[in-house]
């Protein structure tokens, strides 16, 4: 090997070293706010880029094993209210600028994908008219769910395992495992075999 190979083998394993330092760093520093946060963790986190989730917990949020945020320009953010529970499962993705709000319960399950600018709330925040009440009713999203940039889970929804929202979709009903849904509201528009145990990489 030359002087020149050398030197750059050196450094290409310098960089590597540096990189996993810096995820290692991030890793740590997002756990440590979510510890500060009074979340529960049930392994490490994993933390993709800079921006750091935003967190406002005064209910409960309990998080899987490696639950991954990605944070390049905008935080994801979680918010549990009073007496409210979010639950995200092990494994499960959420891209920056997406919104989840539990005043009562939100579960997410394992290996779920969540796309940018994704909205997911329990409640409806204010009332229709002076004769209704706010509604609140809990969001229960199944294994390896695909959510695409900027859908919105509105409350009461159920979403079946594996199955896919489309981008730009509004949930205003449950939907089947195993069904491809896009729109506004969303429709089915398609449905696939997959086995149980499958998910997403």
């Amino acid at each position: 090997m030359n002087r020149k190979s050398g030197v750059s083998t050196l450094f290409t394993r310098f960089g590597r070293r540096f990189d996993f330092s810096v995820q290692e760093w991030r890793n740590r520093k997002c756990q440590r706010l979510l510890r500060r946060s009074a979340c529960t963790l049930e392994g490490a986190i994993v933390q993709l880029g800079s921006v750091f989730p935003h967190i406002e917990n005064k209910g409960k949020i309990d998080l899987g094993r490696a639950v991954c945020f990605r944070g390049l320009v905008l935080p994801v953010q979680l918010f549990s209210r009073n007496g409210g529970r979010l639950a995200i499962e092990k494994v499960t993705f959420v891209n920056q600028g997406s919104t989840i709000c539990a005043a009562a319960l939100v579960e997410i399950g394992p290996y779920c994908r969540i796309g940018e600018y994704v909205h997911i709330s329990d409640s409806a925040f204010h009332p229709v008219s002076p004769i209704t009440s706010t509604k609140i009713a809990p969001i229960r999203i199944g294994r390896n769910v695909w959510i695409g940039t900027r859908a919105i889970i509105l409350p009461g929804v159920s979403i079946g395992a594996h199955s896919v929202i489309g981008a730009g979709a509004v949930v205003t009903s449950d939907v089947e495992a195993r069904t491809v849904v896009g729109g506004v509201p969303a429709r089915p528009i398609s449905t696939f075999e997959c086995p149980d145990d499958w998910h997403r990489p």
